[in-house]
């Protein structure tokens, strides 16, 4: 991804590896699982589980910690391997004539440098009309929201999607990203930070939010955009909020208790409040069920699947589901109901496929890091993978959710366009202009 014209540029290190420069340690996969999610984990796992506010039968133990642990250092591992250089050396050696390049010199970036504002504007366009399809009910009966922000938290389930078209409200993760690379400088345009389109995209995801309770909605509009934005913030940043930025995973939970709670005493505190002395201890119990439940439901699943008593294999999603639903019955609590991240993908493999799975997920968290950092238009998996390590324990983001399909499937289309670019356009060097793609003029055939 290259910088356009008048924009603050990003200085390319030799190898032509790094284009967005200096980054917190925390946007490496491997220093964030080890650094961030294992601690999380321990946390977690040393709390006192009579805490919770579920009514759930406890099924999490050491044997569940365990799984956890080891989980978390095969994904480290794999993205170890993933952040190297091995996967792009490969390709290299794979790409037709790259034995005439340098090893060191830069792939031309074509579709990084026309990849045009217009596209943001159409998936703008996508995310609305999705939107106002998603919250049709509150248009046809005002009453609702006011029930919903009067504490009704059940209200949310009688609303029913449309399979195939509310879904694309989630092209959320890919519009964020697009928005905060373009103000930093790394993919082609100017825009403000302060603008109607973004007064526009983040205010429907915090109505979102609010009436749908679904905090992770705004999540995956603001994550991406503020890791696409970080290049910019970074390189004007001074020696001491450099030093804050390295310490942001230890001020993250506190911002998260904060704007958790924030949301919680616009929802369901007036429903709860006469159970709980404070909205603050509310707010972070509630918060902490959630995260141990999620363990709590994956060690249930992982116990009933077979995992701990002998080899198993592949779990279908009709098995899982089976279970799931069993569990619910009685066992589990159906308000804190969230899947697991771990675990789920521990019991949908089995214990056989456990090792070589974890380390391909780690891979793919270290690959799209490569190519985020290096500038290429691979690295727009980056940020909602991001979203998927930071939930690592609550959610199985980067496998068995849909929410993650509309975005993959446009980045996808995006590649396959950049692909076959260089068919089409020919990069013709300017005298005197080093062959670095951000320099180059641009000729149809």
């Amino acid at each position: 991804m290259n910088s356009s014209p008048g924009n603050q540029s990003r200085s390319t290190s030799p190898s032509g590896s790094s284009a967005v420069g200096w980054l917190p340690w925390w946007t490496r996969p491997s220093l964030l699982l080890l650094g961030a999610s294992l601690p999380a984990l321990l946390l977690f796992s040393a709390s006192d589980s009579r805490q919770t506010l579920s009514r759930a039968q406890l099924f999490y133990g050491n044997r569940d910690l365990l799984v956890g642990i080891t989980a978390i250092i095969l994904l480290a591992c794999g993205a170890i391997l993933g952040e190297s250089r091995l996967f792009q050396q490969i390709g290299r050696a794979l790409r037709p004539g790259s034995s005439r390049l340098s090893p060191h010199a830069p792939i031309p970036r074509l579709g990084e440098t026309m990849l045009s504002e217009r596209f943001d504007q159409f998936l703008m366009g996508v995310f609305l009309i999705a939107h106002l399809i998603f919250l049709r009910d509150f248009f046809l009966n005002p009453g609702l929201a006011m029930a919903v922000l009067g504490g009704n938290v059940e209200l949310k389930h009688d609303f029913k999607t449309i399979p195939g078209v509310t879904i694309w409200t989630q092209v959320s993760l890919l519009l964020g990203v697009l928005r905060g690379l373009r103000w930093s400088g790394i993919l082609p345009g100017k825009i403000k930070l302060i603008s109607w389109f973004h007064i526009a995209f983040f205010g429907t995801l915090f109505i979102r939010a609010l009436l749908w309770s679904e905090r992770l909605a705004l999540i995956e509009g603001g994550v991406p955009f503020f890791l696409g934005a970080l290049p910019r913030l970074a390189a004007n940043l001074g020696p001491r909020w450099r030093t804050i930025l390295r310490l942001l995973p230890l001020l993250l939970p506190v911002m998260l208790l904060v704007v958790f709670t924030a949301f919680e005493a616009l929802r369901s505190w007036q429903y709860y409040s006469g159970q709980h002395a404070s909205i603050f201890q509310f707010g972070w119990l509630r918060l902490y069920t959630y995260y141990f439940e999620a363990m709590n439901t994956g060690a249930a699943i992982l116990g009933q699947s077979g995992f701990y008593d002998g080899l198993t294999g592949p779990l279908s999603k009709a098995g899982y589901d089976h279970i799931y639903d069993g569990l619910y019955l009685g066992s589990l609590d159906v308000e804190y109901n969230n899947t697991s991240g771990i675990w789920y993908i521990a019991v949908r493999n089995g214990n056989l496929l456990f090792a070589p799975v974890f380390l391909m997920i780690g891979a793919w968290f270290g690959a799209t890091w490569r190519s985020f950092v290096a500038g290429r238009l691979f690295g727009l998996f980056y940020p909602f993978t991001f979203i998927g390590l930071m939930e690592i324990i609550r959610i199985p983001y980067w496998m068995g959710i849909n929410r993650a399909m509309p975005t993959t499937l446009v980045i996808v289309l995006i590649l396959c366009w950049a692909a076959t670019l260089k068919y089409r356009i020919r990069p013709r060097r300017a005298d005197g202009v080093s062959g670095h793609a951000r320099h180059s003029a641009l000729s149809p055939r």
